[in-house]
């Protein structure tokens, strides 16, 4: 695996908690306060890590022929497809998305208008996670187009973020309200069950239509190595739920539930991905060296963020 490799694969991995996170905050600003105040302050500060992704993205558009086939051969594309993926628009509706998440996560974080805020919040963030999905992973193999894959995507990407958040939640000294975390791991395993549905539909969907430009994803992500890792993370998965699926279910199942949920994630992130080239003591240096950077940024602004442990202990 190349340098830029593993910068594009930690890059789109911590945008989609972020962007994930953002979705948390919104949804939970919408239906109620009362389930979303434990995990608001994890939420709102990996949001805000959004800027250090923005410059992480920077780097990445120097390597961009290195990521994406079509930089330097668009030639054998649909003529409206070759268009839109040309570098320059690439990189301008890039910007667009990560600014655009930057502005909504100030802008949700720093309101008095949290209901309002959130409900224009969404009507941009839908669009924005949805074309990001098509544009930094699907692209990558161009000939292949799916409908349901931002949708799926996207799911992906709020699973995470409320697992990463439940996890931190967990791991602190100060405990929350027992029944505001029994909302959380409701919402948990709702989306686990949802993710896990949206992508099967997809492969039914495919599967079913048996076209062969369409067929050719799954079957190169049909390798042993690659069913490996797809049946890891589906086990990881359905752990998870066998761990969630009792009511009430203690705070250390929820840490190990939350747990292998994202861990789950970040198996099927993989597989989605396939980087390319095996993995150098180089590549995990780089991984390991932005991930520590990224979660330094994230304490920082947790620690200057407010805790909210007032609302969170409080009993609904």
């Amino acid at each position: 695996m190349s340098a830029i490799e593993a910068l594009y694969t930690v890059f789109v991995v911590l945008s989609g908690i972020a962007m994930g996170s953002l979705v948390v905050l919104m949804v939970g600003h919408l239906m109620s306060e009362d389930w979303l105040a434990p995990v608001r302050g994890e939420a709102e500060a990996a949001a805000l890590t959004l800027p250090l992704l923005l410059l992480l993205g920077l780097a990445l558009a120097f390597g961009l022929g290195e990521i994406f086939p079509w930089v330097g051969n668009r030639g054998d594309l649909p003529s409206a497809r070759a268009s839109y993926l040309s570098p320059g628009f690439f990189l301008i509706r890039s910007a667009i998305y990560l600014t655009t998440c930057i502005g909504l996560a100030y802008w949700v974080t720093h309101t008095r208008h949290l209901r309002r805020t959130s409900a224009i919040g969404l009507a941009l963030l839908t669009p924005v996670m949805t074309f990001s999905a098509y544009d930094w992973v699907l692209s990558r193999e161009p000939h292949w187009w799916s409908s349901l894959f931002g949708l799926a995507y996207g799911l992906g990407q709020v699973l995470a973020a409320l697992a990463s958040a439940i996890l931190i939640t967990l791991l602190k000294t100060e405990p929350a309200s027992p029944k505001r975390m029994a909302s959380l791991e409701r919402a948990l395993l709702t989306l686990l069950l949802l993710t896990a549905w949206t992508w099967f539909a997809q492969f039914l969907i495919v599967w079913l239509a048996n076209l062969p430009h369409e067929v050719a994803w799954y079957l190169k992500r049909s390798d042993d190595g690659s069913l490996t890792l797809l049946g890891t993370s589906y086990a990881l998965m359905l752990a998870a739920i066998v761990i969630l699926v009792p009511s009430g279910v203690s705070r250390m199942a929820m840490l190990i539930g939350s747990g292998l949920a994202l861990l789950h994630h970040t198996t099927h992130m993989l597989w989605v991905l396939q980087p390319r080239g095996g993995l150098s003591w180089l590549a995990l240096g780089l991984i390991l060296a932005i991930a520590a950077l990224w979660i330094a940024v994230y304490l920082a602004v947790m620690r200057a963020r407010p805790t909210y442990t007032e609302e969170a202990v409080k009993e609904p």
